[in-house]
């Protein structure tokens, strides 16, 4: 082969190069102008949803098949030098809890309650209770409670069910909260397709 077909062939290579870089580059040149986003780029997408967990109604199943009057009688061993159960008990350190459950906050007789505690007002619920024994200084802030709390949810359902058969007359068990699934649809309208015989 002499120099002017080597020169030919190598020309050739050169161009489909040159070529192939100018059209990968082309898109970004026509697309891009000015410093501004190019038009197609897909950035991270919103779900809508944020990193802390959406919050389910109380209580769930979980909670509920805790609900184990023997291990709360265990954990109960935790308030025992502040609390008793028993009917006509005496209070304490702390009140006497007989009965506590769905009765009102803050009332049992000859017991001084503080002003933090009282200012909650309305009853012990299933979920009150649960967010009391979870940290009672962040539940009445100024309480004389002086507990850290149960940080297991299932621990804090023991107790209170423990609390609950106790009474001699019991409040009902919590039934589980369901969730109900949010079901987003989309309405489509579609147009009528043309009549090609008009």
């Amino acid at each position: 082969m002499d120099d002017l077909g080597f020169n030919k062939i190598a020309g050739a290579v050169l161009a489909t190069g040159l070529g192939m870089m100018i059209l990968m580059k082309l898109p970004g040149v026509v697309m891009h102008t000015g410093g501004e986003e190019i038009a197609y780029k897909v950035g991270p997408i919103d779900t809508g949803n944020t990193e802390e967990e959406a919050e389910l109604p109380f209580p769930q199943a979980e909670w509920v098949a805790a609900m184990d009057a023997a291990k709360g009688a265990r954990v109960f061993k935790k308030c025992q030098s502040c609390h008793n159960v028993e009917a006509g008990g005496p209070n304490g350190t702390g009140p006497g809890l007989y009965g506590v459950v769905g009765n009102d906050k803050a009332a049992h007789e000859g017991y001084a309650f503080s002003a933090a505690l009282s200012g909650t007002g309305g009853q012990w619920t299933y979920e009150s209770l649960d967010l009391f024994l979870t940290k009672p200084s962040a539940y009445a802030p100024g309480t004389k409670m002086n507990f850290v709390g149960l940080k297991k949810p299932e621990d804090r359902a023991a107790v209170i069910e423990y609390m609950r058969v106790a009474d001699s007359d019991p409040s009902p068990r919590p039934t589980p909260a369901v969730v109900e699934p949010v079901i987003e649809t989309e309405m489509v309208i579609e147009e009528p397709a043309e009549d090609p015989t008009e």
